[in-house]
């Protein structure tokens, strides 16, 4: 059986990370909590069931700054399908290898730097094509970045964590 470490036992970098992890995983909760009850992302318009309602608003700050948020065109609906189902449920082991002290196993640098790569990319795209959308005004821009910067930053502390391991001989 995997045995738990404190937190305190870890490098501050690796706490950071720690943190970092569990935040995807409560947006991840909170993004399935708006998802799974529209029958998707690409379902987000148009759906009416009450527990999506309740989705909806919690939600409603974020339809303000994304225009693609509620009409969800099919690229952008693909890729929050592939976090949901694989960038973010890795998190979960991710969070998983750290609590045990399995971080520095050399299949898991890898897989970390390929989803941290992965999650970065994709992340950069969304960023892209919103920055560029005529309806996009500087203070959806600022905020997006508030919002959305760590699906960026995040990645790359990951791949400088997993590197710096390999680099060790870990």
């Amino acid at each position: 059986m995997a045995r738990l470490s404190r937190i305190t036992e870890l490098s501050s970098v690796d706490q950071l990370i720690i943190g970092l992890l569990i935040l995807y995983l409560f947006v991840f909760a909170f993004e399935l909590f708006l998802v799974l009850p529209c029958g998707g992302w690409e379902n987000l318009e148009g759906c009416n069931s009450s527990s999506a309602e309740a989705a909806l608003a919690a939600w409603q700050g974020y339809y303000e700054i994304d225009p693609y948020w509620g009409a969800m065109p099919d690229w952008y609906a693909n890729i929050m399908n592939a976090q949901d189902t694989l960038y973010n449920p890795f998190w979960v082991l991710s969070l998983f290898m750290f609590l045990t002290r399995r971080q520095d196993t050399r299949w898991f640098r890898t897989a970390m730097i390929v989803v941290a790569t992965a999650t970065m990319t994709t992340s950069l795209l969304v960023f892209a094509t919103q920055f560029v959308h005529p309806e996009v005004t500087t203070f959806m821009k600022l905020s997006l970045l508030q919002v959305n910067a760590l699906w960026v930053l995040g990645p790359m502390l990951f791949i400088f964590r997993m590197h710096r391991a390999g680099a060790s001989g870990v």
